[in-house]
């Protein structure tokens, strides 16, 4: 599996006050946007920064919360022809305790359907990395081809911004060349890829139903929350995996995954069969 996170382009951060709280502003000469961090108490500040004339500004925006116990971040995305206003009654539309903005502002017009287009499938791109507080909506709006095409090449841009931002919810997870796989029976029963920090188990993937008696507490809970936030769901005699989940480690994967404790540097194995300790030569 590849990540698409590599910033080639040279981005210039603006801090306004203090580090620690401050907002900041991203921009590059190869993008069309400047994106905004904007702390949720520093509402007030931005509005006189980007609107002294009552001037409204279009943008694809990210709201974040907190993270939860999986690593994951809490994030809404939208997008608005008036995100000053947007922002400022975003409390009253949905119910989502936000800690900081992210605001994509174009430098030229994009328009309604540009920003629609964005909005979708910057949310069908973020789905694996983060907990969409929005994850339902704008289902039914189908982008015109042109303007879909143009959007993904916009998005590419905020995707830097956000991954410098600590926020690389808009990488590409791509199937790579290196797959691993947990096999059962002689079948492949798990299907993943190993990128150094972490262990990407993808869709699809099946795991026991019941877990050995030895299992530790931790290995129970994780196997538990990814069932309560259906990441993993029921499939006739397994659960599987409803869409791509990052691991911390390839052994927690492979403990979900077969219900026991077991290390996955020697559960994960490549098409020949070679276990992740021997590809990666530990000693």
């Amino acid at each position: 599996m590849r990540r698409n996170n590599k910033i080639t382009k040279s981005i210039r951060v603006t801090v306004f006050g203090d580090i620690s709280n401050a907002i900041r502003v991203y921009d590059s000469i190869d993008s069309i946007f400047e994106v905004y961090w904007v702390p949720y108490g520093k509402l007030a500040e931005f509005r006189h920064m980007m609107n002294p004339s009552n001037k409204k500004h279009e943008s694809l925006y990210f709201l974040i919360g907190d993270t939860n116990d999986m690593g994951l971040v809490e994030t809404y995305i939208g997008q608005s022809n008036d995100t000053i206003s947007r922002l400022k009654n975003h409390d009253s539309i949905t119910k989502f305790d936000w800690r900081l903005a992210i605001c994509a502002v174009p430098a030229k017009h994009l328009g309604k359907e540009c920003l629609k287009s964005l909005e979708k499938i910057a949310i069908e791109k973020a789905r694996p990395n983060c907990v969409l507080i929005n994850e339902y909506e704008n289902k039914s709006y189908k982008p015109h081809p042109t303007s879909d095409c143009d959007a993904k090449i916009l998005l590419s841009n905020v995707a830097d911004y956000l991954t410098l931002a600590g926020y690389p919810i808009l990488n590409e997870v791509e199937k790579g060349a290196n797959l691993l796989y947990i096999y059962q029976n002689g079948e492949i029963f798990a299907e993943g890829e190993y990128l150094i920090d972490r262990l990407v188990v993808f869709k699809g993937s099946r795991v026991r139903l019941d877990n050995v008696d030895s299992m530790t507490k931790n290995n129970r809970d994780l196997k538990e929350r990814l069932i309560k936030n259906g990441i993993l769901a029921p499939y006739g005699d397994f659960y599987i995996f409803t869409k791509d989940y990052a691991f911390s480690s390839p052994s927690a994967a492979a403990c979900v995954i077969l219900g026991q404790n077991i290390s996955g540097w020697v559960a994960w194995k490549d098409k020949d069969s070679t276990t992740l300790k021997d590809l990666f030569k530990f000693e």
